[in-house]
């Protein structure tokens, strides 16, 4: 098939996607923060190299890059595992097409090299490179360096996705780990061997064949594991997991909610993106730490910011996601015995406990004083009272499906993008940070944490009320939601 194109196959199959138009408007947005961070990256290229003439005044910038390229080198590799979005072919439609296997893989190798990660050694070395050759640098050294970091860089792509298609993480993980307690403890100097490495490739230019034959066997590497699984019986057959079993049984006190957060808890240690956002809410515990240790945001309002996300980091995270966590059942649960508000409240107590749990984590923070864990106790109120019930109300919007067993990457769903749920965000963290500012302009600080202590108090007075809004709002969009879950992309 000489006509076939997978560039056209892929304009058809977005185009004809459902929603395209949210999707078409979402990569005009990213396009123009890629276009920000190309146009700040280009800027750093251009002044890098006077900024380590500055800095390091005794050394030439092209040495103090050397020395330190393989820290770059190892959070280049970690910004891609936890970042880049691998390409994605649909192989089985091409089984059964007169098309070449190796042109099919060739395309995904061809995805993988030209992605807009491996834009950042152009826009930063490149213009370095040129930089320091108008500086008196050898142009055929500097041109021959860029080269040999471009390679290197697309070798760490190439092992970025055989890391996350294999079990390659345990031994890179090893090795890194080892290399770093072998310089860590002087026994062998991997990290200064490294430096030297590089600028033994700066200084003897015919050394860029090492990089270059790393690019190819990196290439080849992964070209044979994508033919190893291009059969049905193997990478592309269903895989079998073994169930975690989880009774549970000390939920059992929570009455008819249970078996809901029964499920709930079941789902985030079944699958890889709800444990995601687990790791996010222990992240959060410790964002505390920018604001509280600071002396610039002593007692303002920025301290309410910090204990609303160190409170309710998974509120804002699971919670704004509600109902599309189980958008691949949603609709087997409308067809059951269960009530909307019986599944709201569900899901209501299980963000209540989260905050609660996050509160009794944030008792360390005690060491920076009374006030401010009175002040967290107080953010923690109000994000039970009213957060809670703010973060309900955006999910009942928030009417696109999450893979539950696919990682979430940097711009994987764009569908989710929406500026509706942006602007249910707004109250959840602008709220209480003017409700603490008010109080403290008429009361001082106790003031401040007083009045958002009772906002969060009258919310939970109000609770059923509350509730009983949130019900009428799921079950107004509940065949909207139902036919928004139910679409194929």
């Amino acid at each position: 098939m000489n006509s076939f194109s997978f560039r056209a196959f892929n304009k058809k199959k977005f185009f004809r996607s459902p929603q395209w138009e949210m999707k078409l408007v979402t990569r005009i947005l990213i396009g123009f923060f890629v276009l920000y961070m190309a146009a700040s990256f280009l800027l750093l290229g251009l002044g890098l190299h006077y900024l380590l003439e500055k800095m390091v005044p005794e050394h030439p910038p092209i040495n103090v890059i050397n020395r330190v390229f393989i820290y770059y080198l190892f959070v280049e590799l970690l910004f891609r595992y936890f970042l880049q979005q691998l390409p994605v072919t649909d192989i089985k439609n091409f089984l059964l097409l007169p098309i070449p296997k190796r042109r099919v893989i060739m395309n995904v190798l061809f995805k993988i090299t030209f992605s807009l990660y491996n834009l950042v050694p152009i826009l930063i070395f490149l213009p370095f490179s040129i930089v320091s050759i108008t500086k008196g640098a050898s142009a055929v050294q500097m041109l021959l360096w860029w080269l040999g970091v471009l390679l290197m860089v697309l070798s760490i792509n190439f092992l970025s996705f055989l890391i996350n298609k294999t079990k390659w993480i345990y031994p890179v993980t090893a090795i890194v780990f080892l290399g770093g307690l072998l310089e860590y403890y002087q026994i062998v100097p991997v990290i200064s061997s490294a430096g030297q490495a590089m600028q033994m490739l700066y200084e003897q230019p015919l050394l860029i064949l090492a990089p270059m034959v790393t690019f190819v066997l990196m290439a080849q590497i992964t070209f044979n594991h994508l033919k190893s699984q291009f059969y049905l019986d193997t990478g592309l057959q269903s895989k079998r997991e073994q169930v975690l079993g989880m009774q549970l049984h000390f939920l059992d006190r929570l009455g008819e909610d249970a078996p809901l957060i029964k499920n709930d808890f079941r789902l985030i240690f079944r699958n890889v993106r709800a444990r995601q956002i687990v790791l996010m809410f222990v992240l959060f515990l410790f964002y505390g730490l920018i604001f509280f240790t600071q002396d610039i945001y002593m007692d303002s309002p920025m301290w309410v910011f910090a204990t609303i996300f160190t409170t309710g980091g998974f509120m804002l995270t699971y919670g704004q996601s509600v109902p599309a966590w189980d958008s691949e059942y949603y609709s087997m649960l409308m067809c059951q015995n269960l009530s909307y508000r019986t599944y709201l409240r569900s899901k209501w107590l299980l963000m209540t406990l989260s905050v609660v749990l996050a509160a009794a984590l944030c008792f360390p923070y005690l060491y920076f004083g009374v006030k401010v864990y009175a002040l967290i106790l107080a953010g923690a109120i109000f994000n039970i009272g009213l957060g809670t019930f703010i973060t309900l109300f955006s999910g009942a919007i928030n009417r696109f499906p999450i893979k539950l067993n696919v990682k979430a990457k940097a711009f994987e769903n764009t569908q989710a993008f929406n500026f509706s749920q942006l602007l249910f965000t707004l109250p959840k963290i602008l709220l209480p940070v003017g409700l603490f500012w008010l109080g403290k302009l008429a009361w001082g600080f106790k003031g401040g944490v007083l009045l958002l202590t009772i906002t969060g108090l009258l919310g939970l007075l109000f609770k059923n009320k509350l509730l009983d809004q949130v019900v009428k709002f799921y079950i107004k969009g509940k065949y909207t939601t139902l036919e928004a879950f139910n679409k194929k992309d």
